[in-house]
């Protein structure tokens, strides 16, 4: 480490700036973490969950920030990776959450790597030394953690279903409930507002991925079948 830096609270983590995308683009989530947390160290602050969610976010916001909200740090990406970096995964650090965690042997290795390709931050106008090695390029060592709700993931499903297909063909009818059950996620006895709620949601994913079509059919879907989606009133006994 090319200078020496001590960081009096984890205020101040806020100064750090981010690294070059390109340096650390194709690097693990789990390994950028350790890197997070050896620097944490380096600089006189303890490792908790919530300053490795911070400076990950600082020091890489294209892979810890959130999907919907990018400007904030994923919580839910760092606490995964930290459990990626135990002794029973990958073996980078020990101890827990209410102890605290250091590297291991292995995990020391690992940042003297990563040292090398990715180089080391810059804290406000402090840089603290450059990389001396090529970014790791593109391949199959990098495993990409699924974020809470997968919207397009939920969509292309959609577009898979036999429901799609039929809506493609012409107008839907009363004997395509069933495909309305399977690409909805339902069954007949799901309560209307359990249904409803899954079409919401739906309708939510298509939106946020852009896809109009799948908006229109969703709506023709509760269009032709009110009735699923609507509580029955009770009937009044007359006296």
């Amino acid at each position: 480490m090319a200078r020496q830096l001590t960081l009096k609270s984890e205020r101040e983590l806020l100064n750090v700036r981010a690294l070059p995308v390109e340096r650390y683009e194709n690097e693990q989530l789990a390994a950028l973490t350790v890197y997070s947390l050896s620097w944490l160290r380096e600089w006189g602050l303890r490792p908790t969950v919530e300053a490795i969610t911070v400076l990950n976010h600082r020091l890489f916001p294209s892979r810890f920030g959130m999907d919907l909200f990018p400007e904030l740090p994923d919580a839910n990406r760092t606490f995964r990776s930290l459990l990626q970096c135990r002794p029973k995964y990958r073996g980078w650090l020990s101890g827990s959450n209410k102890s605290g965690f250091a590297l291991t042997p292995k995990g020391q290795m690992l940042v003297l790597e990563l040292l090398r390709r990715i180089g080391s931050p810059q804290v406000g106008d402090v840089a603290l030394g450059e990389a001396t090695e090529a970014p790791r390029k593109q391949g199959g060592t990098r495993k990409t953690i699924p974020r809470d709700i997968d919207f397009r993931a939920e969509i292309a499903g959609l577009r898979a279903s036999r429901l799609f297909a039929r809506w493609g063909t012409g107008p839907l009818q009363d004997r395509d409930l069933i495909h309305v059950y399977s690409a909805l996620g339902v069954f007949d006895h799901t309560p209307p507002a359990a249904k409803r709620q899954k079409l919401r949601d739906l309708c939510d994913s298509a939106q946020k991925a852009g896809d109009q079509e799948a908006e229109r059919l969703l709506a023709n879907v509760e269009e032709t079948f009110p009735g699923l989606f609507t509580e029955a009133k009770p009937v009044r006994r007359q006296r």
